[in-house]
């Protein structure tokens, strides 16, 4: 068992990760570039959305989610979300045990929106990232971990005997590993004001822009985009228009809302995940990043598999 873990990466990844050695009784710090609220993952929508590739990760970060909505200020809540489909869904998903209720809509009763075939609602968690980053950060520090803002060129210089460092770099891997397989995925999401507003609904279907209407206490995420390979980080007027018209069109609650903000954030994008154990002459590395846009859905089932990788 190692004695020392060194986390790289203060996003989503890096802090579960770190809360979750720490709990295991190894000695855990974090490094990273920039702090929580500076990172990619403030900006995510922030809900568990079923990715049936890591049906066991997801399953166990949803565990976790559904504990903490009774926790006072983590900043994790209950929300029905409902997905349309061009096509028929299956009655019953691998998945669907794993949410607190699932539902397929009757097409005639439900009233399913044209262009759509069919729908169901998932009972899902939703997270508040302004309000849950700090949380797991103050878990941290009750742990004893210290957070060192600094950049880190090298993974092998920081890697010593009885330590592990573990790489939630996210896009960062690019540079630091030189990981050619990874790719920025732009998201662009706008900020309404909340009329009081508490489910939503996702659509992704092949050949159509992703579209979601996603509340928080304030306001309601409106997205989105799903860019492969830009990089840009500035708003994009003609995109924030698209994404509000085409959510009003779905959810006519969102028609007329005052706009608050509108954000970009850059999905570390990469075919799979990557979370794995590299043996080092000076010691063990754990890769856990590439997550793209389930960061949030799959944070808890990754930090659990890096305890069990920096543990083995």
């Amino acid at each position: 068992m190692q004695r020392e873990a060194l986390v790289v990466g203060g996003g989503v990844s890096g802090l579960t990760s770190a809360i979750r050695l720490a709990e295991a009784g190894v000695a855990t710090s974090i490094v990273t570039r920039e702090r929580a609220e500076q990172a990619t993952s403030v900006v995510a929508a922030a809900i568990w959305f079923p990715e049936p590739r890591y049906q066991d990760l997801m399953a166990a970060s949803l565990r976790t989610f559904l504990g903490l909505t009774t926790v006072e200020g983590a900043g994790v809540y209950d929300v029905d979300i409902t997905e349309y489909s061009m096509t028929p869904l299956p009655e019953d998903p691998a998945w669907a045990p794993d949410l607190r209720h699932y539902r397929v809509l009757d097409p005639v009763l439900d009233q399913v929106p044209e262009p759509f075939a069919a729908g169901h609602v998932l009972g899902s968690v939703r997270v508040e990232p302004p309000i849950y980053l700090p949380y797991l950060e103050q878990r941290l520090e009750t742990l004893g971990v210290s957070i060192a803002q600094d950049s880190v060129d090298d993974l092998d210089q920081l890697a010593a005997p009885g330590r592990v460092v573990v790489n939630c770099s996210g896009l960062g891997a690019r540079e630091l590993v030189g990981d050619d397989t990874m790719y920025p995925v732009r998201g662009q999401v706008v900020h309404v004001r909340n009329p009081g507003i508490t489910d939503g609904f996702h659509i992704e279907t092949e050949g159509q822009p992703l579209t979601y209407s996603l509340p928080r206490n304030d306001v309601v995420v409106l997205g989105g985009t799903r860019l492969i390979g830009d990089e840009s980080v500035d708003p994009d007027d003609g995109t924030t228009t698209q994404i509000v018209e085409r959510t009003k069109v779905l959810d006519e609650r969102l028609t007329g809302l005052e706009i608050v903000d509108v954000k970009v954030g850059l999905r570390p994008g990469r075919p799979t995940l990557r979370l794995e154990r590299h043996e080092t002459d000076a010691g063990p590395v754990i890769h856990n990043y590439g997550h793209d846009g389930n960061g949030y859905g799959l944070s808890w089932g990754s930090a659990d598999e890096v305890v069990r990788l920096a543990t083995s």
